[in-house]
């Protein structure tokens, strides 16, 4: 899963995630009784700066503070055995790898 930030405008992202939300659970009828259409656009229009201003801090506060354990990978491997710089043969079969680096970082 990519982690998108989204714009301003909450068209897209997790931005438009969070202000979906706010916009279900503020808008109920009662709620919707209660504005006049000008007012109405003006409260949303902080909605989607206060849930821009929320996807960016979580998308940043991630990216700069997750931990990654374990990682693993495996596979074959096929690769050219050369002796100075002619291929003298090939040599192939399973390969299986564990981190052992830093746990912070890989998040882009």
């Amino acid at each position: 899963m990519a982690l998108v930030i989204g714009d301003q405008s909450a068209t897209s992202g997790l931005t438009k995630e969070i202000f979906d939300q706010f916009d279900a659970v503020l808008m109920s009828d009662e709620d919707k009784s209660k504005l006049k259409p000008p007012d109405l656009e003006k409260v949303r229009e902080g909605w989607r700066k206060l849930a821009f201003a929320i996807a960016t801090g979580v998308v940043n506060h991630l990216k700069t503070s997750m931990e990654v354990k374990g990682i693993q990978a495996s596979g074959t491997i096929n690769v050219d055995v050369k002796n100075g710089g002619a291929t003298i043969g090939t040599a192939n079969g399973p390969v299986s790898v564990t981190q052992s680096g830093p746990i912070t970082g890989h998040i882009n």
